[in-house]
């Protein structure tokens, strides 16, 4: 079984199941096959039941005179589906409920590769990342009355179990959110009203690191968002330097939301954190197998 999961959710742009495969083969690159091989890397596709309507408005909106025809279509497949999302968070199998039960089949397949105990690192890029910290917000709570998480969660997982327990991302090691649109989402509340998952509470205890390229309209630094985001992240990360007018005198920069899966930044602090967590993994499991030949020889 695999040692550690890694999992990928998409934000803005067309489904894409490949979409952080620059991002996985500059892991495999740097870690060599055989602590590649102990790696179980995954793909969430939150909106993929959206996908049909999205495009079917932006084939409408291409019969129309109208300058900026791909921003515009770009910008549907990002603020589409968060209105989509949240406009029926009561309602049972609604467009809610089926992006977090796309988010837990991942995490079901996951598991079935990893076990329940492996350590999770999760990558969420854009309106992905607001998909997640929905999920992780309500598996936070002891109840929610929306979403898969109400009535106690799914039938059939025992809460509580270390199913369950994986399932609510309590094996959770490492948050990367890459180009985050949580403040478009939240900006107009009260600063007290704007609330963060926890990162070291409620049985929960992982990094979250943010990474935000200054010239990208979309992605944002978190840790001003409010005071409970500033204790939950751990840093924001500029993933090109404010001080670096090379590319800074042209303004916002559409392309750069979706550099960040090839952000050589991003690739070197995952590398960094990976060999941690293989080592760590590493040294339990020789320890298991020290205890298990003792226990045999007894």
């Amino acid at each position: 079984m695999a040692d550690i999961v890694i999992l990928a959710a998409q934000g803005m742009g067309a489904v894409d199941e490949n979409v952080a495969e620059p991002l996985f083969t500059a892991l495999r690159q740097g870690l060599g096959d055989e602590d590649w091989s102990r790696l179980y890397c995954g793909s969430i596709l939150c909106k993929g039941h959206l996908q049909n309507n999205i495009e079917r408005v932006g084939e409408a909106m291409q019969k129309r005179d109208m300058d900026f025809i791909r921003a515009r279509k770009f910008l549907l497949h990002g603020m589409a589906e968060s209105a989509a999302q949240l406009q029926d968070i009561q309602q049972r199998g609604g467009n809610y409920d089926k992006g977090q039960q796309a988010i837990y089949a991942g995490l079901e397949k996951a598991a079935a590769a990893a076990g329940d105990q492996a350590p999770v690192i999760l990558l969420t890029h854009s309106v992905g990342c607001v998909n997640l910290s929905n999920y992780l917000w309500d598996a936070q709570r002891p109840t929610v009355n929306h979403g898969i998480w109400r009535d106690g969660g799914p039938r059939g997982v025992h809460k509580g179990s270390g199913r369950d327990l994986f399932l609510r991302f309590k094996t959770l090691s490492h948050w990367y959110t890459l180009g985050p649109t949580n403040p478009l989402w939240c900006a107009g509340l009260p600063r007290d009203q704007i609330q963060a998952v926890t990162a070291d509470t409620r049985g929960y205890h992982f990094r979250w690191k943010n990474f935000y390229h200054p010239d990208d309209p979309f992605g944002w630094p978190l840790k001003p968002l409010s005071p409970s985001y500033n204790q939950a992240v751990y840093r924001d990360y500029e993933t090109r330097p404010l001080s670096d007018w090379s590319g800074g005198h042209w303004g916002p920069q559409w392309t750069a939301h979706a550099g960040y899966w090839d952000s050589a930044l991003v690739q070197q602090a995952l590398l960094e954190d990976l060999r941690q967590l293989l080592k760590k993994a590493g040294d339990s499991g020789r320890s298991s197998r020290r205890a298990g030949v003792v226990e045999a020889v007894v």
